[in-house]
């Protein structure tokens, strides 16, 4: 099946806009941490004109997402089309031994390292991205609160005993993991929701610790698509493991959800979950 137009180019937008050396040390600097606009500009040896344009070119290839507060315009990283480039032309030719491998030596780190909060206090945790879905709104936002089941599952669950993920869609509605024999855990409850439109959720998402965390699903019409606004927002004895994985956590499930809504692909429990590196 020949690719649709729409697709091969922002697959186009992708690959020029990480052509450019000064782009991609753009990006790098976004994989640290969120950066506002006038601190790249101080970073980057070229007039705050050339800087900007270079920002506009990443923004159009959906590779950073932009939040504006007050005054100030923060940047983020947004690797989910990085993530689908990955999908479309390297997994295919990933031997399964690599990712076992990977996998493994990720596990050894992280238990090097251990998984204790920071001695400082509160710490904040902001996941922000943005994800373009070829479908309209009603189905993205169907697949978010009716078919969450096909689209969220493991490694993304609290314990072998999950079975799936339930949302009660009303104010204050759960959103939570079924263990069966009337067992499980909350991650969220229902803050906000406008069908079609956004769904608010308020609650530790799976964090160990004493959190509050809103998590925010904005759904914009997008030519003939809908674009997915999305942002994890936190504050509490949040750990290093969880500031380091839940950024790339939440875009392999979006990446998922874009899979089911596109192309059917039930990865979630209702599926088989593909083995992640």
């Amino acid at each position: 099946m020949i690719e649709s137009h729409d697709k091969f180019d922002v697959t186009a937008r992708v690959w020029r806009a990480l052509a450019d050396p000064t782009r991609r040390r753009i990006l790098d600097m976004l994989r640290e941490r969120p950066h506002m606009t006038g601190e790249l500009c101080d970073a980057c040896p070229l007039s705050r004109f050339a800087v900007m344009k270079h920002l506009d070119v990443l923004e159009e290839a959906g590779l950073i997402a932009v939040r504006r507060r007050g005054r100030e315009r923060w940047n983020y990283l947004n690797a989910i089309p990085l993530q689908q480039i990955y999908e479309r032309w390297l997994r295919p030719y990933e031997a399964a031994w690599a990712s076992s491998l990977l996998r493994l030596g990720e596990t050894a780190r992280q238990r090097k390292e251990g998984d204790m909060p920071a001695s400082t206090g509160l710490r904040e945790l902001d996941v922000q991205q943005d994800l373009r879905i070829d479908a309209p709104a009603e189905d993205v936002f169907n697949a978010l609160v009716q078919d969450t089941d096909a689209w969220w599952g493991p490694p993304y669950v609290h314990g072998p005993h999950a079975r799936s993920i339930r949302l009660e869609l009303e104010p204050g509605g759960r959103l939570w993991e079924d263990w069966g024999d009337s067992e499980g855990a909350v991650w969220g409850r229902i803050h906000v929701w406008r069908r079609n439109e956004r769904l608010e959720l308020i609650g530790p998402f799976g964090m160990a610790g004493p959190v509050h965390g809103m998590v925010i699903f904005e759904l914009q019409p997008d030519g003939s698509g809908t674009l997915l606004r999305f942002s994890h927002r936190a504050v509490g004895a949040i750990t290093d493991r969880e500031l380091a994985t839940y950024n790339d956590g939440w875009r392999n499930l979006l990446g998922r959800l874009a899979a089911y809504v596109e192309r059917g692909e039930r990865l979630g429990f209702a599926g088989t979950p593909p083995a992640l590196p």
